[in-house]
């Protein structure tokens, strides 16, 4: 098929993926800026009524103007949009939009988590996605140095949205050079960064009623101020050093009447005072920036946005500088119509509008990005090594729900009961339990967490409803099997407080203890059992008391099982350290040992017994006295063995009966007495 219009003369023309001449270019219009995506609208002629948008739309279309003297400029965008907007008197008018690759990313939203990364390296990541829609997409073009992120979070926010509000944080200017079927998104930081217009400087000539068409110039050149904030005033919180000193302020150097109108703000958004101090800067320049502006009208075809020039001709008054930097520019182009079938060279009208600063006012994007908000809790599982991970600040890991990529959060907080200077509550949640997780001034980037909650897979230690009066406090061995517990009972008439240590359950008592047991006391130690007093020990049983000592039941003296436990509990503290005799007991004590009893006695042995002692021995019983034996009854002492006996009576009479009677004496028996009876 022939093609019924030709581009190759004339002064405007249009490529797109289409063809040569498919759609050929009659009006041009749209507006490019600095730290903004631009829009261009195209009016397009065919020949054809029904050409292939599918094939038209997500690629690239360039319109070339040819400037008077400097070439042409290109003007490359994708075509995000498309439409047959009629028949005319020449053909079929389509609409194309072009914006640049950037207005693709507002299209994909997306939540994901950045570690240790500076915002250049974020950025970068960020757009590996779009690395093919320019050649190339993403030019990097800084000169100072950006900090590493411990954690950044875009959450619910388009890569756009995300991109823009890094950048503005740190300062971060971008702009987008064009060339044919091509765009490039380029991050400056500075007025230094940005290229001269061709030919470097432009004239301004007041309109005095006729262009010089030969020449790009201004006919209109306005300065105009407004007033913005001119300080900066923040505070932060460094939880690692909560009494270090945060405040910082920055002044901007206006020179009007509210030139200091100070704008605080809490957090700044550092963990540094001489970083907080850099922000404050930052944050004035991005204020203070707002400031200074010109507006003028030309037929700068070769100006765009991201361009310095330096301005000659006629003096505008009010205006001392002569370099600026052109934050936006608006253009307009209106081509001759196409005769059907002509190729000739065509006349046409070009003319922008654009928005200049000086190079001496402060160059920083405006922060207009809104961070996303975390509207309320949420829930997160814990995650991190072995089953228990920690720092020295009781930290863990965390991944959201929301985490595609099966990322971990920052070392997050977790809130306790009590927490102060080397005392309080402590309770790390373990890995692979659910917490709930809360954000410090709903910051995605600041997560906290105040609880852990029950799911299908970690369900509550006890069945429920059936266990519903138990509140318990119950743990599970590290790396091993068994648990800890502190358990509470409060369905009526079983009220318990039951306690489990699984190996080891140490108490510390600076002073006093005391224990009241209304009833019953059980007490079963499986091994050894050890008791030291450093001073007295005082012990009232008022019914019987039993000690054995010897193999027995394990277990058997239960509650139901004993017989008649310790009852009747007195306040014995007023004997302990004193010499007062202890109120005497009203029981019996019994003591029962199976094998041996051996008793060693340090100094002195004394025993009391108000009633009568019985001994019994069923073998044999043996006595060794070192020094002597005394034995004093008050009314007799008698000895018997089988049919023999000795009897000591109190009125001086000592009987001896025995079948025989027997004095054996090697050297001498010797009888005393006033009258000696022999029978």
């Amino acid at each position: 098929m022939n093609v019924a219009f030709a581009q190759d003369k004339r002064l405007g023309r249009l490529s797109t993926v289409l063809g040569k001449d498919k759609l050929v270019l009659m009006r041009f219009r749209g507006t490019d800026f600095i730290n903004d995506v631009f829009t261009y609208t195209v009016d397009a002629l065919s020949t054809e009524p029904n050409i292939d948008f599918d094939a038209l739309i997500g690629t690239h279309a360039t319109v070339e103007i040819e400037s008077q003297t400097h070439g042409p400029r290109p003007f490359d965008g994708i075509v995000t949009e498309a439409k047959w907007a009629g028949v005319g008197e020449n053909g079929n008018t389509y609409e194309l939009t072009l914006r640049p690759w950037l207005w693709l990313a507002s299209h994909r939203r997306n939540q994901r988590i950045f570690h240790k990364k500076t915002v250049v390296q974020i950025i970068e990541e960020l757009f590996q996605d779009y690395s093919g829609l320019g050649k190339p997409a993403l030019t990097v073009d800084l000169t100072s140095s950006y900090p590493e992120l411990e954690y950044t979070v875009q959450y619910r926010e388009s890569d756009m949205d995300f991109a823009c509000r890094m950048l503005e944080r740190f300062g971060i200017t971008y702009r987008f050079d064009h060339d044919v079927g091509s765009h490039t998104m380029v991050l400056t930081d500075g007025i230094d960064s940005h290229p001269k217009i061709v030919g470097g400087s432009r004239v301004y000539k007041a309109y005095d009623g006729d262009h010089n068409s030969e020449h790009e110039h201004f006919w209109e050149w306005h300065p105009y101020r407004r007033l913005t904030t001119g300080a900066i005033r923040h505070t932060d919180y460094n939880f690692k050093k909560p009494n270090a000193a945060m405040e910082v302020d920055h002044k901007g150097n206006a020179k009007h009447q509210q030139g200091r109108i100070e704008s605080y703000d809490y957090p700044g958004d550092y963990l540094e005072q001489k970083d907080g101090e850099k922000v404050a800067k930052l944050r004035t320049l991005q204020e203070r920036g707002q400031d200074a502006r010109h507006r003028a009208i030309g037929d700068c075809t070769s100006l765009g946005s991201g361009m310095l020039v330096d301005l000659e001709g006629d003096q505008v008054p009010g205006v001392k500088g002569t370099r600026y930097l052109c934050l936006s520019a608006t253009h307009s182009y209106v081509s001759d119509s196409y005769g059907t079938g002509a190729d000739k060279g065509d006349g046409y009208a070009y003319s922008g509008a654009y928005v200049f600063m000086p190079d001496t006012a402060p160059l920083a994007p405006e922060r207009k990005t809104p961070v996303p908000l975390v509207h309320g809790p949420q829930t997160a599982v814990v995650v991190g090594e072995g089953e228990i991970d920690c720092d020295e600040y009781g930290r863990i890991l965390v991944h959201f729900h929301w985490d595609l990529e099966n990322a971990y959060s920052m070392r997050c907080r977790v809130s306790q009961n009590w927490a102060s200077q080397g005392w309080g509550g402590m309770v790390i949640p373990r890995i692979g339990m659910e917490v709930i997780v809360e954000f410090l001034e709903g910051d995605p980037d600041k997560p906290i967490i105040t609880g852990c909650v029950y799911n299908g897979k970690n369900m509550p230690p006890y069945d429920l409803p059936k266990h519903k009066t138990r509140s318990t406090f119950k743990t599970d061995t590290h790396q091993g099997s068994g648990f800890n517990e502190l358990r509470f009972e409060d369905e009526k008439n079983k009220e318990e407080i039951f306690l489990h240590a699984q190996k080891d359950r140490n108490t510390k008592v600076e002073n006093n203890q005391t224990e009241h047991v209304n009833v019953n006391k059980v007490e079963s130690v499986g091994h050894n059992k050890a008791s030291e007093i450093g001073n007295n020990s005082f012990q009232i049983v008022d019914g019987d008391m039993h000690l054995r000592v010897g193999p027995a039941n394990k277990g058997s003296f239960t509650p139901t099982g004993a017989t008649k436990d310790t009852e009747g509990i007195k306040n014995v503290s007023g004997l302990l350290g004193t010499k007062k005799t202890a109120k005497k007991g009203i029981g019996d004590l019994k003591i029962s040992v199976e094998e041996s009893k051996t008793q060693v006695i340090g100094r002195h042995h004394f025993e009391t017994v108000e009633g009568d002692k019985d001994t019994h021995v069923n073998k044999s019983y043996k006595a060794k006295v070192a020094n002597k034996v005394e034995i004093n009854a008050g009314d007799e002492i008698l000895l018997i063995c089988g049919k023999s006996r000795i009897k000591l009576s109190q009125n001086g009479t000592i009987e001896i009966n025995g079948q025989k009677i027997l004095e054996l004496g090697d050297q001498l028996i010797s009888l005393q007495s006033d009258t000696i009876k022999l029978n």
